[in-house]
């Protein structure tokens, strides 16, 4: 399949941020909505591209285009508006629930040619966990809300990594013979 690039891409983005949350030294909660934001806009675009180029029919790829255009929509409501703490905590945890929901959707009919879906289904798993998380930490405003949204970022985008890896090794070869060069590609 061809669009295993798109989810290396986001498997790529969880990880970034989830490092860059945990490996530094203070990260402030305005800091946090701002990465949170781009984080959340970019993975929803991936997610958005990845769900219609990996589908047969229109409609087949509905959980993950609408799971990228509510990751869109928050990242746009964070960067765009101050929020104060315990809206921006609720607005995770809500995203939390609904892209978690949508990712094990997703894998009860996935696309064409999608492997992999324990790790997809762990994805939705996880972010299920990552919304009960954050709504059952007593002061989710310390550094507990931060090292949550790291750890989450980083095994998320390992998680999506995985399925990466699953597509690119299923993937057909196809080899175009010309006059001069064979091609071989996946």
């Amino acid at each position: 399949m061809h669009t295993w690039w798109m989810l290396v891409v986001r498997g790529g983005l969880g990880i970034l941020l989830g490092a860059v949350v945990l490996l530094s030294p203070h990260v402030a909660l305005g800091e946090l909505v701002a990465l949170f934001g781009m984080y959340v806009v970019l993975d929803g675009i991936c997610a958005v591209a990845w769900g219609i180029q990996a589908s047969r029919w229109l409609l087949e790829g509905w959980p993950v285009v609408l799971e990228g255009a509510v990751s869109v929509a928050l990242g746009v409501a964070a960067l765009g508006f101050p929020f104060k703490t315990a809206q921006f905590v609720h607005m995770i945890a809500a995203w939390g629930l609904v892209t978690g929901i949508l990712e094990i959707l997703a894998t009860v009919r996935p696309p064409r040619g999608v492997t992999g879906h324990w790790a997809l289904a762990a994805a939705g798993v996880w972010s299920i966990f990552l919304a009960v998380l954050i709504v059952s930490l007593p002061h989710a405003v310390t550094d507990s809300l931060v090292d949550a949204i790291g750890v989450y970022a980083l095994v998320f985008g390992v998680l999506v990594l995985a399925v990466a890896v699953f597509l690119h090794r299923v993937a057909p070869r196809v080899t175009v013979r010309s006059v001069d060069h064979t091609w071989t590609t996946r």
